[in-house]
């Protein structure tokens, strides 16, 4: 399986197309949803979107550092550091 590399125009939609890809391509599938992580309506960091599938999953941020990192990379190769509705634009 490959990263989907199509970006959709509405920002939650493409949210949810990298989350199905972590869980399609690492099994990260604890049902984090894009709505859940732009509630607020404050900008989505590469940090908040990494900790939150981590918590998710039931693991311990102190003891995934590889996986941080990996998911972070997927997140700002995507989105740079952090994205909101307001500027999401592709």
């Amino acid at each position: 399986m490959v990263w989907e590399r199509r970006r959709h125009p509405d920002l939650e939609a493409d949210l949810d197309i990298l989350l199905s890809d972590l869980c399609q391509e690492w099994n990260f599938c604890a049902g984090v949803t894009a709505k859940q992580l732009l509630e607020g309506g404050k900008p989505l960091t590469s940090k908040k979107f990494t900790d939150t599938v981590i918590l998710a999953e039931g693991m311990v941020l102190a003891n995934e550092t590889n996986w941080i990192r990996r998911i972070k990379r997927k997140f700002v190769q995507r989105y740079g550091h952090e994205v909101s509705l307001r500027d999401y634009e592709i």
